[in-house]
């Protein structure tokens, strides 16, 4: 049996869910101004040459797949796995998973943090986000779409939207769902 330390006590108390609009805005609100601008969106280098990357079938797939060992493995939205075992259904396909980490252009995916304080990811693992989550549902369309630089996506095309049903059918959609 493990020994609970004060600090860990602590913070237990000091954990709560909410559930009203206002209060969340409130804290959000306190939380950004405790951070001192350290979260903002990054401002778009002028004079380098931004790659367009295009959301694909393939990428489309990979995503499907992650969805699934999500759903079926009883795995919560803020857990993080290796790729290997995201995809392993698609292994003997390299040309599909080739790209799999470019789904973080969209916030389908992300990859996992290892430090509080520093952008510092571990490499090959990563979790499945609330739009990639919606997305496979069909409850959201993404930008066909990003602006890419230095491995991040500064920018968006907003025409044109793709929703899941443009890549696949409702048929093969729901038999790719199937376990």
């Amino acid at each position: 049996m493990s020994k609970t330390t004060n600090q860990e006590i602590k913070s237990k108390e000091e954990e709560k869910i909410v559930y009203d609009q206002e209060e969340f805005n409130k804290i959000q609100d306190e939380l950004v101004e405790k951070t001192k601008g350290k979260f903002f969106k990054a401002q778009k280098p002028n004079g380098v040459k931004f790659t367009r990357k295009t959301l694909t079938k393939n990428l489309v797939s990979c995503l499907i797949f992650t969805y699934k060992h999500f759903k079926y493995s009883d795995g919560l939205i803020t857990d993080y796995y290796q790729k290997k075992d995201l995809l392993h259904y698609l292994n003997e396909f390299p040309h599909l998973i080739r790209n799999f980490h470019h789904l973080k252009y969209w916030d389908c995916i992300q990859q996992m943090p290892t430090s509080p304080t520093e952008i510092i990811y571990k490499k090959g693992w990563y979790g499945i986000t609330e739009n990639g989550i919606a997305f496979v549902q069909k409850e959201i369309g993404l930008p066909k779409y990003a602006l890419v630089h230095n491995d991040f996506a500064y920018e968006h095309t907003t025409n044109p939207y793709v929703m899941i049903t443009d890549f696949f059918t409702d048929e093969e959609l729901n038999d790719l769902l199937k376990l």
